[in-house]
């Protein structure tokens, strides 16, 4: 009996098939395995790996290579069309379409070895202003130089952008003095003349921070209904970010198909009105928003008209975007020649600690432009023969160096966003600044279940102190699950005695509570709402207590609400309300007068 293991695969008689699929048809080992899976019908874990195969056609069976190794005629001739395809300022995806359209049949890894191996990269070693080894000037494969364990090495946010001649560090130091006062007394001016403005009605009010100036008061309204902004609209409307989103895409698509691209020149004929009918119209929730019975309509019917005006404004806007690369080819520069006219200006807002234009002034921002001009007999060109579509393209650049400007000075001072703020106003805020959901710990976790559990034994003290059976029904329908469509028995004695007149209701009605309700101070609402209301809680629950608190505030938040107890001296104590244990001593303190201190956000009165 011969030794040895026997083994586990019949390659035996694969040999000519592989032949066929592997060097042939030129697939991939991943794809063979697939066909011998679909050929014997069986799942692919009980075949050879893709790394077997690979090994048995290059090992055992000695199979000639796919891709014969490139000539250097070959490789030579295929560098140079990609120089000329990537000074054209073309995307890498299109670079390689191409070569492969035009024959050169190259791996992704050979394409990408020759790629950049040659310097023909988007972004060089230090960061994507980096010219310091230009594609085509003999650079070859950059290799990062090994350091020792002691050795310090920066962050990558460390590195500069606008790595190679000149500065290439943020200056953390301060201005000079004359210029910090200049800036100050600018600012200054700004917002005493933004005061100015809004005093008289001059100018749209401020729902976030703009720059260096604050929002403002969160009460003030639009001046005109087409300047409701977007986040309003959404809590006129009662909408979600999800929600949202789908009735954008649903009203595009209602343009595109009536042929709508402008609000005003389309209003005339009617399309306009149509148009948000057949919304509403296709849209449940609008639908219920919008019943004659529901209050605020004339708003909602505004929010409406805005939310479409803006999507059309949106498809106006597709496609006229100019990108760096489309500008390089304007300006008549390949990848490299833009880096260096970027990094020029990039280099110049370092010296100058450049933080917003509303901050340095329009002149200031003049001078700056103007030095960067005079760095470039391109620029200057440009600027005397003022061609719109040239201009255009050096905004484009103008831009982009601003914006890897501000992005390398957040990662080293992140104080500097403290203007920006992406969740604001009465609704959901920013579609895209979703807010982040921390998955529940294991503590968390025990603790929410630990005040369930007490909650269902509170009650069921409640209960049996009532001398009152209670059913417990979980089902949503009136069959619950598992009883094979048939009807659920409730005990007759919980009907004969009317404690229970409706099988599926698990508790008497409760009488509601009246209830006194004061807004705070650090409340913030659009519109003008009552600083005092009265209020009655449908049950005593935490929940019941945020409905009754909002009651009088569309789309708004309960954020804090304490319980005011009045002493004799007529000074008042405040406790917190978190959850219903809280609320029932306080209800039981408060008597007959209970009144709630509320703290509302994002909500409209």
């Amino acid at each position: 009996m011969p030794g040895g293991r026997t083994p586990k695969y019949d390659w035996d008689d694969k040999r000519d098939v592989c032949y066929q699929l592997f060097v042939v048809e030129k697939k991939s080992p991943n794809e063979i395995v697939t066909h011998f899976a679909n050929h014997f019908g069986v799942p692919e874990s009980e075949l050879p790996s893709a790394r077997l195969f690979r090994r048995q056609f290059t090992e055992k069976w000695q199979f000639p290579p796919r891709k014969p190794k490139l000539s250097l005629e070959d490789e030579a001739a295929i560098v140079s069309r990609i120089r000329s395809l990537w000074e054209q300022n073309l995307p890498v995806a299109q670079i390689r379409s191409t070569l492969d359209d035009e024959g050169w049949e190259l791996g992704d890894n050979e394409f990408q070895r020759l790629r950049k191996g040659n310097g023909f990269t988007r972004r060089g070693a230090t960061g994507a202003y980096d010219v310091s080894s230009p594609a085509g000037a003999g650079a070859g494969p950059s290799k990062a130089k090994k350091r020792k364990r002691d050795e310090v090495v920066e962050e990558p946010g460390d590195t500069e952008w606008g790595a190679g001649p000149g500065p290439s560090t943020y200056h953390s130091h301060g201005l000079p003095p004359q210029e910090a006062e200049r800036r100050a007394q600018h600012l200054a001016k700004v917002q005493q003349d933004s005061d100015a403005a809004l005093a008289k009605n001059k100018r749209r009010r401020r729902i976030r921070g703009y720059g260096h100036l604050p929002p403002d008061e969160p009460s003030l309204g639009p001046r005109y209904n087409s300047e409701t902004t977007l986040d309003e609209c959404k809590a006129f409307l009662h909408l979600d970010n999800d929600t949202y989103m789908q009735l954008r895409s649903a009203y595009e698509q209602i343009a595109r198909e009536m042929g709508i691209e402008r609000k005003k020149t389309v209003r005339e004929n009617g399309l306009w009105e149509a148009s948000k009918e057949r919304l509403v119209r296709e849209s449940h929730h609008l639908s219920a928003v919008l019943h004659p019975l529901q209050p605020d309509l004339e708003r909602k019917l505004t929010a409406i008209d805005v939310i479409c005006a803006d999507v059309t404004k949106r498809m106006r806007g597709e496609g006229k975007k100019m990108t760096v690369g489309e500008a390089n080819n304007v300006l008549g520069l390949n990848p490299s020649g833009s880096k260096e006219v970027r990094r020029s200006f990039y280099n110049i807002l370092v010296e100058d600690q450049y933080t917003t234009r509303l901050a340095c002034g329009d002149a200031h921002w003049a001078e700056l432009r103007q030095e960067w001009f005079d760095a470039f007999p391109l620029l200057q060109q440009v600027m005397y023969e003022m061609d719109p579509t040239r201009v255009k393209a050096l905004e484009v650049l103008c831009r982009d160096a601003c914006k890897r400007y501000n992005d390398d000075s957040l990662k080293k001072d992140p104080t500097r966003r403290v203007y920006q703020q992406k969740l604001y106003g009465p609704g959901p805020g920013s579609a895209k600044a979703k807010p982040v959901v921390k998955p529940e710990t294991a503590a968390q976790k025990k603790k929410r279940e630990a005040a369930v559990a007490k909650k269902e034994k509170d009650e069921a003290k409640v209960v049996k102190k009532e001398g009152k059976k209670v059913t417990k029904i979980h089902a949503k329908t009136p069959y619950a699950a598992g009883t094979q469509g048939q009807p659920i028995q409730v005990d007759p004695s919980l009907t004969n005695n009317g404690v229970m007149s409706n099988p599926y209701t698990a508790l008497p009605p409760q009488e509601p509570i009246p209830a006194y309700f004061r807004l705070a101070p650090a409340s913030q609402i659009i519109g003008n709402h009552p600083r005092f209301w009265l209020g009655k809680l449908t049950a005593r629950t935490v929940a019941a207590l945020h409905q009754a608190a909002a009651s009088k505030a569309g789309a708004a938040n309960v954020t804090k609400v304490h319980g005011l107890i009045k002493n004799e001296d007529g000074s008042e104590d405040s406790y917190q309300i978190d959850g219903e244990d809280e609320l029932d001593v306080y209800l039981g303190a408060a008597g007959e007068k209970a009144t709630f201190l509320v703290v509302l956000e994002g909500g409209y009165a």
